[in-house]
Parts: C-alpha cells; structure tokens; sequence
C-alpha cells in the first residue's frame, strides 16, 4: 500500500509538470515541429540508440569477465533489451537493474556479486555522464556556466566520485568503515560485504579492465548526446553540440532524482529551461525532450518481445557458456 502511494504521488508529480508545461507552451508550435521533423536525421538517432545498447551490454560482459564469469553476449544482450523495457515501463529507473542482477546472478552463482556488478556499471555510467559534463562546463563559455544549477551539480558529484575513488583504490578503506559503524558484527551483513569486496579486489587487480570499461562509458554516453542532439536538429532546432553535451548529461543526471515518474516532467522542465537559458523557444525544449524520450520509450518495446520469447522458455536453468 505505501509503495503504491509513492508511486501514485510521482505519477501525480509528472502529471502535473507536463500539464504546467504544456499550458505555458504554444501547442501549435510544438506540433508543427513534430510534423515537419527529418526522418533520415531520427534514423541517425535510431543508429544512436542501437550503438547505445551493443556498448552497454558489452560493458556488462567486460565487468562480469573480470570477476571469472564467463558471459555469453547472446544472452547478455537478450538480458539488456529486457531491462530496458522494464526501465521504461516500471515506475522506476532501476526496474532493469533488478532483471540484470537475476540474470547476471545466474552467472556468478551470487545475486550480491551480481549486484555489485551492475552497481559499478551504474557508477561508471554515471561517472561518465559527469566527466562529458565538466569537460563541456569547463570549455564550452561563460554562457554554458551560467546554466541554472550546473555549478551545484558538478560540485556535488564532484565530490562523491572523489570519495567513490578513494575507497576504490585505498584497500581496508570500507572495511574501516564497516567496523567503526558496526556493521561487520551482523553476519549477513559482514558476510555480503565479503562478496562485494572480492569483486573490487578483483577490478582492483585489473585496471585496464576498469580504464576500458570507464572508456566505454564516455563512449555511450557521447551516444546518448548525440541521439539528443540528432532529435533536436531532425525538429529544425539549432542546438549547438557544446551545448548539448551540458545540457544532455545534467538532465539525465537530475532527472534520476525520485521524485517523478521515470523522469517525466522533471526532464521536460529542464530542456525547456535549459533551452531558454540558450536563447532557444522553450517549445524547442519540450519538443526534444518529449520525443527524444519517447521514441526510446518505443524503441525499447523490442524488449517486451524478448521478455514474452524468454517467458516461454525455461527461464530457472542457467545460461549456456
């Protein structure tokens, strides 16, 4: 009953935000640069989305390879497209981690080794997103650093990788904590922090490997920058591509906030304000946001097959090597 409450109250949140935005916006102006929008250029952006998921996945396969698991890509790939249908269609922006984490656990014989799996792949993506974000702040002008909150965010973050990079690579760091916080004397506890702490040491003891997963990120989400950027110049808007890299990324970082329903209307809020701030219409920032987002959200519905072929399979053995 309370989660369904909470649920409720950010679907009532995102419901709201696009109603505000949608009254405050020429509807006119919206629809006419949906209807004439460049088919070859929301191609290219399709293009985006496919390359998104092959590095994605292949990211997944690096970091399970790591720890001693072999992973078919087959299977992996089958496991991502399902996620992704679930990220889009669970009030949550985490429902797909949960599918990775069952599947990916079948593999290390471990749901926490799987999760720490998926929670570094987490970390890296959105490490990544911030790496484009600050290099963009940092030399895209003074007009890019004056975005609302821009400063903030890249401070905040900032910090966290900072603290997240310490504990990574000073050994005993956790454990410190563990002890000083009590944790370690609950034994389920000490016992899932054992398994995740292999997996570090593990990607401690291979740094390439961690070097060619954090490049692999940055490529993906220069991906989704350009998937963005390919929708806005397809709707006939003249967003320039050092803005887009601010842009982008600050978004899709804010809107991980839980405070809407997948980000809907939260999202939406900051194209439009980000894209005034630029000089741009804010109809130019609801029109990118809304269909940038939803053709993902139709793109990922070839996961929903996926789910419906797995389902009349035997989805309790394991996969194959």
């Amino acid at each position: 009953m309370k989660r369904g409450g909470l649920v409720g109250a950010k679907a009532l949140v995102s419901l709201a935000l696009l109603a505000y935005l949608l009254s405050t916006a020429d509807l006119r102006v919206l629809g006419e640069r949906v209807r004439i929008a460049d088919l070859a250029l929301l191609s290219g952006a399709v293009a985006c989305y496919v390359a998104m998921l092959v590095i994605a996945t292949w990211r997944w396969r690096t970091l399970l390879q790591a720890i001693g698991c072999a992973a078919p890509l087959r299977h992996l790939t089958s496991s991502y497209l399902v996620a992704t249908f679930f990220n889009n269609f669970l009030p949550s922006n985490i429902g797909g981690d949960v599918v990775r984490v069952r599947d990916g656990s079948r593999l290390t014989g471990s749901t926490t080794a799987s999760l720490a799996v998926v929670a570094i792949d987490r970390i890296l993506g959105f490490g990544a997103l911030y790496l484009l974000a600050a290099a963009a702040f940092l030399l895209g002008g003074s007009a890019l650093r004056e975005l609302a909150g821009a400063r903030v965010v890249l401070g905040g973050l900032a910090l966290l990788f900072t603290a997240l990079a310490y504990v990574f690579f000073r050994p005993g760091t956790a454990g410190k904590v563990m002890a000083l916080s009590r944790l370690s004397s609950i034994r389920i506890v000490r016992e899932r922090f054992e398994v995740v702490q292999a997996a570090v040491h593990a990607y401690r003891a291979r740094v390439g490997t961690i070097l060619f997963a954090v490049a692999a990120s940055v490529l993906l989400q220069a991906l989704v920058v350009w998937y963005y950027f390919a929708v806005a110049h397809a709707l006939h808007v003249p967003l320039h591509a050092s803005a887009a890299f601010l842009v982008v990324p600050l978004c899709t970082l804010m809107q991980a906030v839980p405070v809407t329903f997948n980000g809907w209307g939260l999202r939406e809020g900051l194209f439009a304000v980000y894209f005034a701030q630029l000089g741009l219409p804010q109809e130019s920032g609801l029109a990118v946001s809304l269909l940038g987002a939803g053709l993902m959200v139709l793109l990922s519905l070839s996961g929903a097959i996926v789910w419906m072929v797995r389902g009349r399979a035997s989805p309790a053995e394991p996969f194959p090597a």
